[in-house]
């Protein structure tokens, strides 16, 4: 049995390969979709697992091939089940499409999550008004409800932030899943930081930008806050490996800063706009990592 699943992972040279394997795949989401519609609960597992199938079909097979597993999986699922389908299989079999790519390009797996998780996210946005259109219901709406937040005066400013981290987890899982088998998958994945440089920048970037949509869009300036503290706990967990107390001592410190001038703050702003003051955490940590990784080293 082993042996059978381990062939599953392994680079496909034939047409039969191809069309066994992204076969096997299509069943796999049909099944996920099916559950889904006659098991609500089973919708967690869906959200989970969809982008990890198109995954390693978009890494496993010809990139020509693609097209046919992403055409059937989304034509069979369709009759089961049209809004799931958009909601969840269109944006997983489309974001799986482009980590694999990048799996075989060697993006570092910081990016592989950001990059699948935005794709993953705006498609997932796009096809919103047509799901609620086809099913006459706000499905946002409905998912909103499992964690209570039905009767939340500011939901609508979190319909974007809701999207972003729904897909960030399922990005999350699967890359979870290829880095803890990826030898055992024949997977190459690249862990290795060659610069701080265009992480630090990055962080800043979403700072700015969570600040200037702030003054007129908040539900867009949540999800870069969001951002911006996915960019900072990669950054936090760099300057805890980093063995010296003085980047402890200042990790510390940028906490503290932060939260005074949270607290400072957060009431000074109409609601629900102060929570946008959390951005000065990941803020602080940028600087304290440019000193670490720059300043210190010269």
């Amino acid at each position: 049995m082993y042996n059978i699943c381990m062939a599953l992972f392994q680079k496909k040279t034939t047409l039969v390969h191809h069309i066994t394997y992204m076969g096997i795949m299509t069943a796999i989401n049909l099944i996920f979709i099916v559950l889904a519609t006659y098991i609500p609960l089973m919708m967690l597992l869906l959200i989970l697992l969809l982008p990890f199938a198109s995954t390693v079909v978009s890494y496993f097979c010809l990139k020509r091939y693609y097209l046919i597993y992403a055409v059937a999986s989304i034509g069979l699922c369709m009759i089961f089940n049209i809004s799931d389908t958009l909601f969840y299989v269109v944006p997983a079999i489309i974001s799986g499409f482009f980590i694999g790519i990048l799996l075989e390009k060697g993006v570092h797996p910081f990016w592989l999550v950001l990059c699948s998780t935005i794709i993953n996210a705006a498609l997932t946005y796009a096809f919103i008004p047509l799901i609620n259109l086809i099913s006459n219901a706000d499905i946002v709406l409905a998912f909103l409800t499992i964690f209570g937040l039905k009767e939340f005066p500011y939901r609508s400013e979190l319909v974007f932030l809701f999207v972003f981290l729904i897909s960030l987890i399922q990005c999350a899982l699967t890359h979870f899943v290829l880095l803890s088998d990826a030898k055992k998958l024949g997977i190459q994945i690249n862990t290795r930081v060659n610069s701080f440089g265009p992480i630090i920048v990055g962080l800043e970037l979403c700072v700015l930008l969570a600040i200037c949509f702030g003054f007129f869009y908040l539900p867009l300036s949540l999800v870069f806050v969001a951002i911006s503290f996915y960019f900072s706990a990669f950054v936090l967990t760099d300057l805890m490996m980093a063995k010296k107390i003085f980047i402890y001592v200042a990790s510390g410190l940028a906490v503290f800063i932060g939260l005074l001038l949270f607290a400072l703050f957060y009431q000074q702003l109409t609601k629900p706009y102060g929570v946008i003051v959390v951005i000065v955490f990941p803020l602080l940590l940028a600087v304290v990592s440019f000193v670490k990784n720059y300043l210190l080293k010269h």
